[in-house]
């Protein structure tokens, strides 16, 4: 016997309360006045029977009640010694691939039939387990003998859109073989696609003691065309300057020429035909996309006439809207900083936003609210009206970017951002090197595509004292001197970019250089709020639902068949949503906002390629031998641990009844000698 908490046991020592309750606390005795003990002999009284415990079976009872509370949290247990023998039959696993790819020809219908007539076959001591891994592996039932139980589930499998994995499956059997602690067979249904194999052989190893049989579905790589993917605005402002290019991919294929049609709301717009070389890639480019406002439900056709159909659509959503206004703050003397800004927005691939320029006087007056962003140009003091509508515009979600030049101030504070100018810096080219960007941080949205930044040069920056609390400032690059360049301020629900430079061709090159354009584009779609939202998804992705702020506020979502995917619970207490089929979902977000997914099957399904006998052979020799042979040599017996807390809890509440009952008869016979 032994104990898997041991360390409980020093509970034993309360067993000293039920000694104290019978022994100690009952001998005090009330004092009684009497006027002379004079006429009394003194004389030494025994104490004895005084310390006798009385009510010996209430006393046994509670200790023992004491005892047994401590021993059931040790979690006491037994070995015992299990023969091999005594686990009869076998232990099998039936994987079934019900992945994209299995939809071709009647692959899936074959390995389904497979799967039953494996569950059919079983002996009468055989114990299985039904598994699916078209995406993440899937356990549909326990280990069990119930054949009804099996076929019931493998019945229930339907094919899928995601990927499989043979590193899912192997994990899975893995985690399988560890628990029921005896050699497994794997019953693998599959169509052997070598895009299900994990880059790394390591990743798809069996425990020794795995037998694997491979029943595959495909003899050879069949050749298959398919729209790999497609690169389209997620917003449509205008739709004379909207470009879709679509890239069609060929595997295991001889060059030929598909035919492309752009299709949008079930109308088609546009045809053309394309030459795909052999086992390559071809793009079709199409200049227009007829979107009314709204969501569009969009997609790319192909006519591929192969053997595999279902691949040959790519779906896309857009969304058309009216340009967002953005206001522009800078002196009545800036005429450059307007002019590049302008120029650089409508220059951008989605005409997003429309620029309106103010002075700062007259934007004092301004409804902040009513725009996507705010810039203040090098603008130098602000009235203090309008720097606590900053502040209030920031503080509720708004976005502002300060750009710093000669107007600036040394030692006053930056408006809604708490960042203090230390002093202007002005370089003399003549005499002095230029500063350069020595450090770009590319997981910000400004520099995400990694532009090249090396001609970019300042001659005029400002020093800057930031604060303390790291959380909500973020530099974003710095200068060759190791000051801050792009500084990301979060303030509330807003954040204040500060840009230590003027965005004119005097305090830099910046604006004629290009990385300009892209560097405008980003920052402003990001202060916009439309830098964030995705509307393509991979089959299987997942979508972030909410923020902690929004809890408990109810998300809708839609179906390809218009069907809510969310239960009542589910649609306030969900935070991520797993897509789990091609075709468009319809996203009804808190706030009135709402988005249109489109989800495409993973592209590497569309590859036939299969994986080589032998890498089959290698993956099956991974589990050559067997996890009992420790077992077998020991005399054919394993240790098993029985614990027998349970027990010791019945005891206990069976102990509880008796004290109860015998405390009561004690205390009936305490009150009867009183009276």
């Amino acid at each position: 016997m032994g104990f898997l908490a041991p360390w409980f046991l020093g509970g034993l020592a309360v067993l000293g309360l039920p000694v104290y309750i019978h022994l100690l606390r009952q001998y005090k005795q009330t004092p009684m006045p009497f006027s002379s003990l004079m006429f009394f002999e003194r004389r030494t009284q025994s104490s004895i029977k005084h310390r006798r415990l009385k009510y010996l079976l209430l006393f046994a009872l509670r200790c023992l009640f004491i005892f047994l509370l401590v021993l059931a949290f040790s979690r006491p247990f037994v070995k015992s010694s299990v023969g091999q023998g005594a686990i009869s039959g076998k232990r099998v696993v039936i994987a079934l691939d019900n992945s994209f790819s299995m939809r071709q020809d009647d692959h899936f219908a074959k390995a389904k039939k497979d799967a039953l007539d494996a569950v059919q076959s079983l002996g009468d001591g055989d114990r299985a387990q039904i598994v699916t891994f078209g995406g993440a592996a899937k356990l549909l039932t326990e280990m069990t003998n119930d054949k009804q139980v099996l076929r019931g589930a493998v019945e229930g499998i339907e094919s899928g859109d995601d990927a499989s994995s043979y590193s899912e499956l192997s994990r899975v059997l893995r985690s399988t073989e560890e628990t029921v602690k005896t050699d497994l067979t794997a019953e693998i249904f599959t169509d052997r696609q070598k895009s299900s194999w994990p880059p790394s052989f390591s990743d798809a190893r069996l425990d020794p003691g795995t037998k694997l049989n491979v029943h595959s579905y495909a003899d050879k790589a069949i050749p298959n065309f398919t729209v790999e993917s497609v690169d389209a605005p997620r917003r449509v402002f205008d739709t004379k300057k909207v470009r879709t290019l679509a890239t069609i991919a060929g595997f295991n294929t001889p060059e030929a020429t598909r035919t492309v049609t752009l299709i949008a709301n079930g109308k088609t717009l546009e045809t053309k035909q394309v030459k795909v070389p052999a086992n390559g890639r071809a793009t079709a480019e199409f200049l227009t996309l007829d979107a009314p406002y709204g969501f569009t439900k969009c997609e790319i056709r192909i006519d591929a006439a192969d053997a595999f159909p279902d691949d040959d659509r790519w779906l896309f959503a857009v969304e058309r809207s009216d340009p967002k206004p953005a206001l522009l703050v800078h002196t009545a003397n800036d005429v450059n900083s307007p002019i590049y800004i302008r120029t650089a927005l409508d220059a951008a691939t989605e005409a997003a936003f429309t620029i309106d320029s103010q002075t700062p006087e007259q934007a004092g007056g301004a409804t902040l609210s009513k725009y996507a962003f705010v810039i203040l140009s090098d603008t130098g003091p602000l009235q203090q009206r309008l720097q606590d509508e900053l502040e209030k515009y920031v503080q509720n979600g708004g976005s502002v970017m300060i750009t710093l030049g000669k107007n600036a101030v040394p030692g006053s504070r930056l408006p809604a951002a708490g960042i203090q100018v230390l002093q202007i810096r002005t370089l003399n080219p003549d005499h002095e090197r230029p500063l350069t960007v020595s450090q770009a941080d590319n997981s910000y949205p400004s520099f995400g595509n990694g532009q090249n930044w090396d001609g970019v040069q300042f001659l005029q920056m400002a020093k800057l004292t930031l604060p303390q609390d790291a959380g909500a400032t973020r530099v974003a690059a710095r200068l060759s001197d190791g000051s801050p360049l792009l500084v990301d301020r979060r303030n509330g629900e807003g954040h204040v970019i500060v840009l230590a430079s003027a965005l004119d061709n005097i305090a830099s090159n910046l604006p004629l250089q290009p990385v300009w354009l892209p560097f405008i584009e980003q920052t402003t779609h990001e202060m916009g709020g439309m830098g964030a939202a995705r509307t393509n998804y991979r089959v299987g992705s997942y979508v972030d639902l909410r923020t902690v702020k929004e809890k408990n506020v109810p998300i809708e979502i839609l179906g390809p068949d218009n069907k809510r995917l969310l239960s009542l619970s589910e649609s306030a207490k969900a935070t991520a949503f797993q897509f789990p089929t091609q075709g468009f979902f319809d996203i009804r977000r808190a706030n009135g906002r709402e988005e249109m997914a489109a989800v495409n099957p993973d592209r590497r399904e569309s590859d036939f390629t299969l994986v080589t006998p032998e890498t089959i052979n290698l993956w099956k020799n991974t589990g050559v031998g067997s996890n009992s042979g420790t077992a077998a040599r020991s005399g054919g017996n394993t240790e098993e641990k029985s614990e027998l807390w349970w027990w010791v809890l019945a005891l206990l509440a069976m102990l509880a009844i008796a004290e109860t009952v015998v405390g009561n008869r004690h205390l009936e016979t305490a009150g009867r000698e009183v009276a």
